[in-house]
């Protein structure tokens, strides 16, 4: 799966979220063929949708997967090659990868465009009851992810942190070597408190949403979830604003460093995956309009 950690809690989004990150799953022709249920049966995690509010969302549901088939998918088969093409070289500039993860976003921020009034329409039309089961849920998610990445000690944080990366790693680049793990610690302990920062953060736009629900009756409830979901990075809070800058950084310093003490062997196998992801992708089959 990808090594990049898309944030929890933008339960509509995982329109967004689920049409995404199958690009970066191995198994994606299985994947993705079953968006279809994956999306309403993820869904489900945060809202009990009637049937009158089901039936609403399953065509819309379509229209977008039918649009992120024929629209997206050829720009993630671009994406892989040119990817492929910057890590092939010996010692990839760190610039190049960070224009490979603007990208990224851009990536996500035509989806997020693309779902803004789905949306729109299905928070508009929740219920009380139905608003506080989505809290209550998000709530959970919150709670669980400080006991996991906030409430260990920071050496224990940055401790797994290094763990998670080895592990995201390894399928893409195989057993590493001593070089690569020690830059893996140095990346993972040059973030320091990046943890607090991100759920932080995130409780910061989760507030905003809150005050946006109450006032989904409102005149401006569009223009205001509309902000709230294509342009995220306005409800950044100065710290976290200026430690993704860095964080990204680091990230594509981290990348170069790996490419270039890693041997042919774990090229040849980087080489070969994302040549498989390609394949997957150009695979998929969209079904007429």
């Amino acid at each position: 799966m990808s090594v990049l950690r898309w944030p929890t809690v933008k339960p509509l989004l995982l329109l967004l979220c689920l049409s995404l990150l199958v690009a970066a799953c191995s198994r994606i022709g299985l994947a993705y063929r079953n968006l279809d249920w994956l999306v309403p049966w993820r869904l489900n995690d945060y809202l009990s949708l009637d049937q009158q509010q089901q039936a609403w969302l399953k065509p819309r549901l379509q229209a977008h997967l039918q649009w992120h088939c024929s629209a997206e998918l050829p720009r993630y088969i671009d994406w892989l090659h040119t990817t492929e093409s910057v890590l092939a070289q010996a010692q990839p500039d760190s610039t190049q990868l960070l224009e490979q993860f603007a990208q990224f976003d851009g990536a996500l921020k035509r989806i997020s465009v693309e779902i803004t009034p789905t949306a729109i329409k299905l928070l508009q039309g929740l219920s009380e009851q139905q608003v506080s089961e989505f809290y209550a849920a998000v709530d959970e998610d919150n709670l669980e992810d400080r006991q996991d990445f906030l409430d260990p000690p920071l050496a224990t944080q940055i401790s797994e942190r290094r763990e998670r990366m080895q592990e995201r790693l390894r399928p893409w680049l195989g057993r590493l070597n001593h070089a690569q793990t020690e830059h893996i610690a140095a990346w993972a302990n040059g973030l320091g408190e990046q943890n607090r920062l991100w759920l932080d953060n995130r409780q910061l736009w989760q507030t905003q949403l809150r005050k946006t629900l109450a006032e989904r009756d409102s005149a401006d409830f569009a223009e205001q979830l509309t902000r709230l979901l294509q342009q995220r990075e306005r409800f950044y809070s100065d710290e976290y604003r200026a430690s993704y800058g860095r964080s990204r950084q680091a990230l594509a310093r981290l990348f170069s460093q790996l490419l270039s003490s890693s041997d042919k062997a774990q090229r040849e196998r980087l080489s070969h995956r994302l040549r498989d992801l390609r394949r997957d992708l150009a695979e998929q089959q969209c079904n007429a309009s």
